[in-house]
This record gives structure tokens, C-alpha cells and sequence, in this order.
């Protein structure tokens, strides 16, 4: 752990939890209030290889977490932050090796109101195991790695329990070049037929002290009873030898046997997997005959396609200037087409221009007559209104009145009619269809009035009638 920051506005004091396979460790208590805190502890987890490789491949992460300590001492601490820390991301640290240990700076996760970053470095160093003398010196090389035995005075046999077995469990790690297995074996291991209580007992009884206080008698008796329990220490060591001893012999033999059937076992794999081999090797040869010819047979198939490709691309390439050629002729037959089309166009488009100027023309003269000849008819109707009334005043004046007028009527008709010719002699259907369409509101107006005169003829006719002189007026329709 090196210098932490931004722990300013923190009051009382600070300490720093680490958690890694349940095991939790703190550093020593540091007071707050400043910026930069010196922590300048470590936090050590000392572990097997094993258990690292297992750390390693499970992923296993080490938590830091980072508590306020409140001066109130019934106040509960308060969490500033934690730290999840990959065993992954340890760095390997060799005695030989002179590498520097790498400084992070790591911001605190899960704080509220403020940042706080710690400077810390997370690595692995290894150290020297003193080698374990061995309980027993066989050929096999037997290493006895956990004897959880019992030394206490209380676990002791009572006075009536003469004949009692301990067990024991004990790791054996069998070092040979055939076997290499480890197994948990329980060894049952038979006391003596005198139990320790009652030797101590016995002792007691022979050598009981007087009730004399004298320290040189109680330390002869302690010494005594030193050396008698020694003695019965090292009887029980060669006890405990010889029960080894056996056992190994015995799990020897059972490690053999079971050697020689996985060996019977992989000899008849071997010999399954020889004849499988053997199988396979005439198979491959089969095989290899058949990728010869068809070999053979791709290289020919290789041969007519790049020849079929050549004919192909020749092909192509002849195709391709017939189409160039003849797109040539034909941008030139368009080019041509185009020009004469531009030509006539032009030409259209003056004699449009004719035709325009000749169309307005026309419509000038139309106008031009159709008001002359509404003057006239107006003049022609105002004569005639004229001379009705004259007739009205002699009967005998209206006869020849009224004869001129039936024939200027009917000459006015015949005048429309040859109007009406030679305006179709004149102009194309097109251009009359133009003309009537537009002068065709004044023609009706026209065909209204000499309605409107045919109708006060008749009312002329039937005044003239009820005057008795209807024989006089002959009416050409």
C-alpha cells in the first residue's frame, strides 16, 4: 500500500480490508484529515502453487475495501469505497531477478460525494521451504504431508480402556518411476497394553513426594518423570514405525497390482490401435491410387477448360467489335435523322409563323365585317320600322313596302350564305373551325335578330289581317 489521496474532508481515521478465499486482513489504523495518507503496509496471503494455479484459473479477484472509522466510538464505520483486484494481473516477482515492483493508482469504486485514489502494487513472491525429514526411509520415498496426531494429555486412553486404536488420517504421496498417485488412507494404529494414564498413575503411586517442600526433591521428580515419559514416547514412535511400515508394504502392493491391469489395459489399446493403424495404412493406399486418377482426370478437365476459356474469350472479343462497328453506324444514321428532323422543324416553325400571321389576319377582317354588317341590319331594321309606320298611315304604300322588304330579307340571306362559302373556299377546315368557334357567339346574335324581325313581321301580317288586307300581302318564307 503507498500514499492515498483526496482524503481531506474524511474526520477520524481510516483502514484498509482485504479479502481473498474468505480470508480477510486489515492495516494499522491511520489517522484522517489529511490530503495524502501515508498507509506504508502490506497485506500478505501465503498460499501453496497449487492453490495459485487454482486462484489463476478460476478468475478469483482479491477485494479492497476502504472504511472510515468515526471518533464516536458507538458509531459503525462507514464504507468510502472498494477495489476489485484480478490474481491475474499480479506480477511475478523472482529473488534472482532484479525487477522493479510496478505503482498503480486506483480510484475507489462505489464512493458518493468524493474521489479517493490509492497507490498500490500487487504481486507474487516466492520463498524457501525447509525440507521435512522423512518418518520413514524406504525405496519408495514416502513424504507424509499432514499427521494429525493427537499429543495432547487429554486425548489419552482412560484406566479401563486398555486396548484402544487411534486413527488417523494421513496424505501419502508414492515417488515411483511406474506409480504416481496419491491417495486419503486411514491407518489404525494399536496402542500399547499399558495406556499412558496408567503409567503416569502408576508413577504417581511409586513416586509420590512427601509432603516435605523442598524444590531439589520436586525437581528430581520432574526429571524422573521427564525421562519415563520420553521413554514411553520413543516405544510409541517405534510402534507407530513398524504400523507404517506394513501399511506401506501393503499399499505398495496394492499400487502394483493395480499398475500391472491399467498396463494389461493400454497393452490392448495399443494393440487395437496397432490394427486400426494397419487398416488404415492399406486404406490410404487405396486412397492414394484414387487421387491419382483423379488427378489425372482434373489436369484433362484443367486442358478443355483453358481451351474452351481461349475459344471463349475470342468470342467475346469479335463480339464485342461487331457491336463497336455497329453502334458506330448507327450513332451516324441517328446524327443524320437528327439533322434532317432539325431542318424540318425549322421549317415548321415558319410556317407557323405564316400561318399565325395570316389567322390574325383573317380574325381582323371578320371582326371588320361582321361590324359593318350589324350596322347595316340596324340601319335596314330602323328603315323598316320607318316605313312600317308610313304603311301603318297608308294602306297602300305598305304593299310595296313590304314586298322591297321580304326581298332585301331573303337577298340578306342569300348575302350570308355566300359569306359562308367563300369563307370555307378561303380558309382550311382547321382555321373555320378556329373562326366559328370564336365567331360564333356573334352569329347567334345575328340569327337573334332577324328572329326577332321574322317575329315583328308576323305581328305586322296578323294587325294587317284583322285590318282585311291579308290579299294584298303575299308572304315568301
Amino acid at each position: 500500500m503507498q500514499p492515498g489521496y483526496g482524503f481531506a474532508l474524511i474526520k477520524g481515521s481510516i483502514v484498509v480490508h482485504g479479502t481473498l478465499m474468505n480470508k480477510r486482513l486489515e492495516t494499522k489504523i491511520i489517522p484522517g484529515n489529511n490530503n495524502v495518507l501515508k498507509f506504508a503496509s502490506e497485506i500478505v496471503w501465503s498460499m501453496d502453487n497449487t492453490t495459485l494455479k487454482e486462484l489463476k484459473m478460476s478468475n478469483a479477484s482479491i477485494r479492497i475495501d476502504c472504511y472510515n472509522i468515526p471518533n464516536n466510538k458507538f458509531n459503525a464505520n462507514i464504507r468510502l469505497g472498494y477495489l476489485m483486484l484480478k490474481v491475474k494481473e499480479a506480477q511475478t516477482m523472482n529473488p534472482t531477478s532484479n525487477d522493479r515492483i510496478e505503482v498503480k493508482s486506483y480510484k475507489l469504486l462505489g464512493s458518493k460525494n468524493c474521489s479517493y485514489n490509492l497507490k498500490m502494487s500487487l504481486y507474487i513472491e516466492d520463498f524457501n521451504v525447509k525440507d521435512v525429514e522423512a518418518l520413514s526411509k524406504n525405496n519408495q520415498n514416502l513424504k507424509i504431508t499432514e499427521n494429525n496426531c493427537i499429543n495432547d494429555y487429554n486425548n489419552y486412553p482412560k484406566k479401563d480402556e486398555k486396548n484402544k486404536f487411534i486413527k488417523e488420517n494421513i496424505e501419502i504421496n508414492l515417488q515411483n518411476d511406474d506409480v504416481n498417485k496419491s491417495e486419503n488412507i486411514e491407518i489404525d494404529i494399536k496402542n500399547s497394553d499399558i495406556s499412558t494414564s496408567e503409567l503416569i498413575e502408576n508413577f504417581r503411586e511409586k513416586n509420590e513426594p512427601p509432603n516435605v517442600f523442598n524444590f531439589d526433591m520436586q525437581e528430581k521428580l520432574k526429571k524422573k518423570r521427564n525421562e519415563e515419559l520420553e521413554h514411553w514416547k520413543k516405544e510409541q514412535m517405534i510402534l507407530f514405525n513398524e504400523n507404517l511400515k506394513i501399511k506401506e508394504e501393503e499399499l505398495f502392493k496394492q499400487f502394483n497390482n493395480k499398475w500391472l491391469e491399467e498396463r494389461k489395459h493400454i497393452e490392448e489399446e495399443l494393440t487395437q490401435a496397432v490394427s486400426t493403424c494397419k487398416a488404415l495404412t492399406e486404406n490410404v493406399d487405396v486412397l492414394a491410387d484414387m487421387v491419382v486418377e483423379k488427378d489425372a482426370i482434373v489436369t484433362a478437365k484443367e486442358l478443355e477448360f483453358s481451351n474452351h476459356r481461349e475459344s471463349m474469350d475470342n468470342k467475346y472479343i469479335s463480339l464485342v467489335q461487331k457491336c463497336q462497328s455497329s453502334n458506330a453506324q448507327i450513332i451516324n444514321e441517328l446524327s443524320d435523322k437528327n439533322t434532317q428532323l432539325e431542318t424540318r422543324l425549322h421549317d415548321l416553325e415558319k410556317t407557323n409563323i405564316l400561318l399565325r400571321n395570316e389567322n390574325e389576319q383573317l380574325k381582323e377582317y371578320i371582326n371588320l365585317t361582321c361590324d359593318l354588317r350589324v350596322k347595316h341590319l340596324e340601319k335596314t331594321i330602323s328603315n323598316l320600322e320607318n316605313k312600317y309606320e308610313e304603311a301603318n298611315k297608308s294602306c297602300m304604300l305598305f304593299k310595296e313596302r313590304w314586298i322591297a322588304s321580304v326581298r332585301k330579307i331573303n337577298q340578306m340571306y342569300t348575302k350570308l350564305h355566300d359569306i359562308k362559302t367563300n369563307e370555307h373556299l378561303v380558309n382550311n377546315k382547321q382555321n373555320i373551325k378556329n373562326i366559328l368557334s370564336n365567331n360564333l357567339v356573334e352569329q347567334k346574335q345575328d340569327e337573334e335578330k332577324l328572329k326577332t324581325l321574322l317575329i315583328d313581321l308576323r305581328k305586322l301580317r296578323q294587325d294587317m289581317m284583322n285590318s282585311n288586307y291579308l290579299d294584298l300581302l303575299p308572304i315568301s318564307k
